[in-house]
């Protein structure tokens, strides 16, 4: 994991940031999981998960946006809304999609639960999502990688939509097909090309590396 850690800091500059959470805040995580809190990881649209990691063998769908928690208020905002439907042992360390699919640390097993915000009005799904395990948390450490993601959306009809992301460092998936590309720098070029067909129909980003946020402001 400390690899990993050290790996994505690296990658992520200048766009990641440290975490605000310090001394006693951090004493609600197990101490394993308190050093993540020393890597500059944090921040949002930064990274994602693949997304056959919640579902093996799944390569049609894209990765995952994740950021990591990274405030004692992001933690009260928890405690007040989900904690009645959370037990004890579960600890929220970050968010797919920004906020709408809560990651949880379960602290006694190590492993790692999602769940939608949605899922609490139904208490039978809420009970499976926090029985079903993801995956441990060394390995949902080691399978983070950098957002490559983008969803650009109709803001008149949100049903018409693009979304590609980079596989392999030199592969464009869009919707259903794939195209290969000779190194990174062809591939990015591609990439931002697909942002710019997306952007002059009049789309705006849902979600989208941290990059081309910048590249677009």
């Amino acid at each position: 994991m400390k690899n990993k850690l050290e790996q994505l800091e690296q990658i992520l500059q200048p766009f990641a940031v440290d975490s605000n959470m310090t001394g006693n805040n951090l004493l609600v995580f197990p101490e394993d999981f308190r050093e993540l809190h020393t890597y500059k990881v944090f921040g949002s649209n930064l990274l994602a998960i693949p997304s056959n990691l919640l579902m093996e063998g799944d390569d049609e769908e894209f990765e995952k946006p994740f950021r990591f928690l990274s405030g004692q208020d992001e933690l009260d905002t928890f405690e007040s809304e989900f904690r009645e439907d959370v037990p004890d042992e579960f600890i929220q360390i970050g968010n797919l999609y920004e906020v709408t699919e809560i990651v949880l640390l379960n602290k006694i097993r190590n492993t790692i639960h999602i769940f939608h915000v949605q899922d609490v009005f139904d208490s039978e799904w809420m009970k499976y999502k926090l029985e079903k395990e993801i995956c441990t948390l060394d390995e949902f450490i080691n399978a983070l990688r950098p957002q490559t993601v983008s969803c650009f959306m109709n803001p008149s009809n949100y049903s018409e939509y693009d979304i590609f992301e980079i596989r392999n460092e030199t592969e464009v998936f869009c919707k259903t097909t794939s195209t290969k590309y000779s190194d990174q720098e062809n591939t990015w070029a591609a990439y931002f090309k697909i942002v710019d067909e997306a952007v002059a129909k009049g789309y705006e980003i849902h979600y989208a590396p941290q990059i081309v946020i910048e590249k677009l402001n």
